[in-house]
């Protein structure tokens, strides 16, 4: 599966070390009024919330977008982009929740999600390794920064969120091991500081030959 950090926005916040104890956050709601809020002063309220994609139309008009555009600064942007196969991630997230999560990054708790309006967005899967059974694995499919928050310190910031929040998302499932796979082409050195920071660790490597 595959990871885009699209956006060097995303390496500009310092990741804390991990060696040292984490903070306690509140869980992820599965609806757009419950969730942890973080003040990080967007558009004058102060704050953005992290919360898990809900089943309305407007959240998946808003994860389309922003899925589209992060395709468009990949390796892989030649290939077609398919509004059907992004429909199927959001309906599984949806359907499944206790196997697939759709993390959202919105402005403001109270605020309507307008199409361009995603901060960034998160999605994970949680499943077993292909020659075993009994354990979870949870696998980040995508993780992207709006655009328009490159080079910022709120792009950071929410970056930083969304990985503190996947990895929730894998602990309250019993997931045993969290996996982080960057095969958008761009980028690679800021990402691996960028994981390494939030106290992730090499275990091999993405290749490629194009034929």
């Amino acid at each position: 599966m595959e990871t885009g950090l699209s956006d060097r926005a995303a390496m500009t916040a310092r990741a804390p070390d991990q060696r040292k104890q984490e903070p306690k956050r509140p869980p992820l709601s599965g609806s757009a009024g419950k969730n942890p809020v973080a003040n990080d002063g967007l558009n004058g309220s102060g704050k953005f919330i992290v919360r898990i994609a809900g089943g309305m139309e407007a959240d998946y008009r808003a994860g389309l977008h922003l899925a589209r555009e992060a395709h468009q600064h990949t390796l892989f942007r030649d290939i077609p982009f398919s509004e059907d196969k992004a429909r199927a991630i959001f309906e599984r997230a949806t359907a499944r929740p206790d196997r697939n999560g759709l993390i959202y990054a919105v402005p403001g708790m109270d605020a309507p999600l307008v199409e361009d309006g995603l901060l960034g967005l998160a999605a994970v899967q949680a499943g077993e390794y292909f020659l075993g059974e009994g354990t979870l694995i949870a696998t980040v499919q995508t993780l992207n920064i709006s655009r328009k928050l490159s080079g910022t310190l709120l792009g950071g910031k929410v970056a930083l969120r969304l990985v503190q929040a996947v990895r929730h998302w894998a602990k309250a499932r019993n997931c045993e091991h969290l996996l982080v796979h960057v095969t958008n082409g761009e980028n690679a050195e800021e990402a691996d500081r960028f994981f390494r920071r939030c106290g992730m660790v090499i275990n091999g490597g993405n290749y490629i030959y194009c034929l």
